[in-house]
């Protein structure tokens, strides 16, 4: 069960999570060595799908980071400010830790910093991200906090439990890294939806009104999706099977394999999983539609 915060407050959210979960993760890192394993230099094929999925974390990270910063000096608040500004602490770390990763990978490749966001980053994902932002800059908090927090994060969030059992064998610095970013992100979506949660209370059709801004996010980010986990299913897929040595006992789920597991199974369990856990942010934030 991941760590949602429950009865944790942001004030120890600020103190326990750098002191001791953040210096914890450092310790185990460290433990693991921060090279590139030798695999990726001999596969072709492996380092492209591990660098085009570092690219895609480290662009929802990356996205997180500057509009959770922008929403800090448009906090309603007090909570919304303390909230507000411990999240852009973690995605802060999380960019930092993703992009460092992303950088060796490019190097590797022979590919120049920076291009491979570009070239994984979808006209509908950057259009949706600089919407984002627009409605962030704007001064729009709960607008913002539904765009970013609980659409893009709170549908992506869910994929990080599958990548990090799916590159354990062969990067497990990387998995590591996943595993710390999928603590901190579900503290942001529970958080956050409880912040929402309160700052629409009282107010019928207030709510009414970003529930339905909700719906069409979700619908928007639902395409998207679509399209990212078809394409990286297939290729984690074919790279699995074209590499059975390494991940001939790599989980897909627990206590299923990848190799055991069809194409179409996969895709079809991850969007499950990712549309199961969003209905319960969104109920919890009051905004799950009838």
């Amino acid at each position: 069960m991941a760590d949602r915060g429950e009865g944790m407050t942001t004030a120890q959210w600020a103190r326990k999570v750098p002191a001791q979960q953040w210096q914890r993760e450092a310790q185990q890192r460290a433990a693991l060595g921060d090279g590139l394993p030798e695999v990726l230099a001999s596969s072709r094929p492996l380092a492209e799908v591990h660098r085009l999925d570092l690219a895609l974390i480290w662009v929802f990270e990356d996205a997180a980071l500057r509009v959770s910063g922008a929403l800090v000096r448009r906090a309603p608040d007090a909570a919304a400010l303390q909230f507000s500004a411990q999240q852009t602490i973690d995605e802060a770390h999380h960019a930092e830790q993703f992009g460092a990763r992303l950088a060796q990978a490019e190097d590797l490749a022979g590919v120049p910093r920076g291009q491979s966001a570009e070239a994984i980053l979808i006209p509908p994902l950057r259009r949706f991200i600089d919407r984002c932002y627009e409605v962030a800059d704007a001064g729009a908090f709960v607008d913002a906090m539904v765009l970013t927090n609980l659409v893009l994060e709170g549908m992506a969030y869910p994929l990080y439990s599958y990548e990090a059992r799916y590159w354990r064998p062969i990067d497990p610095h990387l998995a590591q890294i996943i595993d710390g970013a999928f603590i901190d992100e579900t503290r942001h979506v529970t958080f956050g939806g409880r912040l929402v949660d309160r700052l629409l209370r009282g107010d019928a059709a207030q709510r009414a009104r970003v529930a339905r801004l909700c719906a069409e996010a979700r619908a928007a980010m639902a395409e998207i999706f679509t399209y990212y986990v078809k394409s990286f299913v297939g290729l984690f897929d074919a790279v699995a099977r074209r590499h059975p040595e390494v991940f001939g006992a790599a989980e897909f789920m627990p206590g299923r394999r990848i190799v055991d597991t069809p194409y179409a199974d996969q895709v079809a369990a991850i969007h499950h999983n990712i549309r199961a856990e969003h209905d319960r942010l969104l109920g919890q934030a009051g905004l799950l539609a009838e």
